[in-house]
């Protein structure tokens, strides 16, 4: 079984550089570069605290889809992490309490492109709930801000989770990972590229909220989506502002989006946000 996993791997990982470099001749010969899907990377499997997992796909990472379950009970949440390491091959996932020895489930996926006409970007920050601060990094002409990665950490032990948001808005970033004082400090590494706006079909945002439910699923525009931004936010206020976390994802289908945001008893939680900016690729 182990043979055939590992032989697997390496036909895929082949044919997507043999697709890279397709690609490529078609640019060179003058031809307009296919600007849609090179691949769907995906890695899956059950784990503890942060892991690496190897990945050899070809192109640009876009973020198209991040889920986590804790197999038992909900806990606190110190770390959430879903960020390509394309220097050493690997995409980092983590879904951490405070010591990192709770098993849970995980599906990360981006959407892989042609490299060609993007800017690519990081941010690192630190800040205490919340925090905006400008990108000046998007460059000149008509392009649009897709999330590629991002990995959140609370610098003092781990705590409920109230809000968790990465947004981008008029080239300013917001990041967001709070419980319900909003007075932790917190470490943010934010992955992202300006993707040039021909290169996407269309661009637009769900935002709705859910009612003593973990989960939420609305349709979406028909497309290969990539996530632009998303945010998830407990509504109530009180004892009820903010809970454990058992399950957490923004999950891109081709006609909808699934949202997780609950504890071991969603049935007793009040009212949560979510939203997803996103586009299809074209």
């Amino acid at each position: 079984m182990f043979t055939r996993k590992f032989l697997r791997r390496k036909v895929l990982a082949g044919v997507a550089v043999v697709a890279a470099a397709v690609l490529g001749m078609a640019g060179a010969a003058g031809a307009a570069p296919r600007v849609g899907i090179q691949a769907l990377d995906e890695v899956s499997g059950t784990a503890n605290g942060t892991v690496f997992r190897t990945t050899f796909a070809a192109g640009t990472p876009l973020l198209s889809r991040f889920q986590y379950h804790y197999t038992s009970e909900d806990h606190h949440i110190r770390t959430v992490s879903a960020m390509p390491l394309p220097q050493q091959f690997a995409v980092e996932v983590g879904f951490a309490d405070e010591n990192g020895d709770d098993q849970y489930t995980y599906r990360v996926s981006h959407q892989r492109v042609d490299s060609a006409g993007l800017v690519p970007g990081t941010f690192h920050g630190t800040c205490a709930g919340q925090c905006t601060t400008a990108l000046n990094t998007r460059p000149a002409g008509d392009f649009v801000f897709v999330l590629s990665g991002f990995r959140v950490t609370y610098d003092n032990a781990d705590h409920h989770l109230d809000r968790i948001a990465v947004l981008e808005s008029g080239g300013s970033l917001t990041t967001a990972f709070r419980d319900l004082n909003g007075d932790d400090r917190f470490t943010y590494d934010v992955s992202y590229v300006w993707v040039p706006r021909a290169r996407l079909g269309t661009i637009t945002t769900i935002l709705s909220s859910a009612h003593a439910v973990g989960s939420a699923s609305r349709a979406a525009v028909a497309g290969e989506k990539v996530i632009r931004g998303f945010d998830m936010d407990n509504l109530a206020t009180g004892n009820a502002g903010d809970n454990h976390i058992k399950d957490l994802g923004v999950v891109g289908n081709f006609t909808s989006f699934d949202f997780l945001y609950g504890d071991s008893n969603p049935a007793d939680s009040a009212d949560w946000l979510f939203r997803a900016d996103y586009a299809t690729l074209a």
